[in-house]
């Protein structure tokens, strides 16, 4: 009898501790880890970016200073195409080159390649430019022409004016070196359309 007791006791003992063991296996298995996300990055991103390719078209009114036959004013018009590259939320770098061609006496047509940098507002840049001058002169006293490089430089507004157009208006004063007895330069205002790629 005693030892039925023993036997009894010890097998209940023995199913407590099995059925215990396996409640908590459960339990451990049940329970979630709590696993934490991934910290996040800001990184500002302007709503409008003015990295990429562009292309479009100058025209303005210009007051040259030269030889007293080339002091002449007169309009421009031409073409433009460049690259800019947005560096962070607000500085923009780039090149641009235009040809142009002008109704001002003894200066037929000039082209520039300039690089810019500019200072943005999402949709609006404020820029300065400079850089190399090409430019075809012609005496029509004594028949002499000569293209001639020189410098030039400025500065300018522009804006978005949708998310492919931009316009823009800049002032350049452009020195093509001496010519005809005199040193020739021009101030030029211009107005543009831009288109990016």
């Amino acid at each position: 009898m005693f030892r039925i007791r023993t036997l009894l006791a010890s097998t209940g003992a023995s199913l407590l501790t099995l059925a215990a063991a396996t409640g908590v296996a459960a339990a451990a298995d049940v329970s979630p880890t709590y696993e934490p996300p991934p910290a996040a990055t800001y990184t500002p991103t302007p709503a409008w970016s003015w990295t990429g390719p562009y292309a479009g078209l100058i025209g303005g009114y210009g007051w040259a200073d030269g030889a007293d036959n080339l002091s002449d004013s007169g309009w421009i018009g031409g073409g433009f195409l460049g690259y800019n590259l947005q560096t962070n939320q607000n500085l923009v770098v780039g090149l641009e080159t235009d040809l142009t061609a002008t109704s001002k006496s003894g200066n037929g047509w000039d082209g520039t390649v300039r690089g810019r940098l500019g200072y943005a507002w999402d949709r609006f840049m404020v820029y300065g430019t400079g850089g190399l001058a090409v430019g075809g002169l012609k005496d029509d006293v004594t028949s002499d022409s000569a293209t001639k490089v020189g410098w030039t430089a400025g500065a300018g507004i522009e804006a978005a004016i949708t998310d492919k157009m931009t316009g823009r208006v800049e002032y350049r004063h452009t020195d093509l070196g001496e010519f005809a007895g005199s040193n020739y330069n021009s101030d030029d205002i211009l107005v543009g359309v831009g288109f990016k790629f």
